[in-house]
């Protein structure tokens, strides 16, 4: 591939990542036009456009893992660490701009472990590494300067990232058009 994607090869490498997981695509755009119901009770919630596109995978999904954490990404790793199986991990990072949560040793862990995805509301950094694994990751921006290592944070809980509430073991969809927050698997 060219070191500018073209349509045909992002499509491409997004059906890869899919395929790889077994999993159908599930547009985005389309969840919200044939589940409005969902969106209007908040069992299918939209995160803010503020996140960047990082990693092969365009687009994922997968069970939710949940991780408060600041500035300090110890429990980041410990997570990773874990058999993803799938599922995709979300740290409320606070929100931080003065360092990065994810890096692309971190990345590559979580590719190796079978993790689909990984949202930081926070910043990554090595971006080049991280857009050269085989997942799908979104963050706010990227920060050359590495987080603290002192294990401080909470695992498994309810986090608000932008005024959305996300709980562990909801569903995470993913794409270019955004992210998507369901209280169970939708279904094409």
């Amino acid at each position: 591939m060219s070191a500018i994607p073209n349509v045909v090869e992002v499509q491409l490498q997004t059906h890869l990542c899919i395929k790889k997981r077994n999993m159908a695509a599930l547009a985005t755009a389309e969840a919200c036009d044939t589940n409005t119901a969902l969106l209007g009770s908040g069992d299918l919630r939209v995160l803010p456009p503020i996140f960047q596109i990082y990693g092969q995978c365009r687009a994922f999904s997968g069970p939710i893992v949940t991780l408060k954490v600041f500035e300090d990404n110890i429990l980041v790793r410990q997570l990773l660490e874990t058999r993803g199986e799938g599922r995709v991990l979300v740290i409320d990072g606070g929100g931080s701009m003065r360092c990065a949560l994810v890096g692309g040793n971190l990345g590559q862990l979580a590719q190796n472990m079978g993790w689909a995805g990984i949202v930081v509301n926070g910043c990554i950094r090595d971006v080049d590494e991280i857009n050269g694994c085989d997942i799908g990751v979104r963050a706010l921006a990227s920060h050359p300067v590495k987080s603290s290592k002192k294990g401080i944070g909470e695992k498994h809980i309810p986090i608000n990232i932008a005024g959305t509430l996300i709980r562990e073991g909801e569903w995470l969809y993913a794409d270019s058009d955004g992210i998507l927050i369901s209280t169970s698997e939708l279904s094409l």
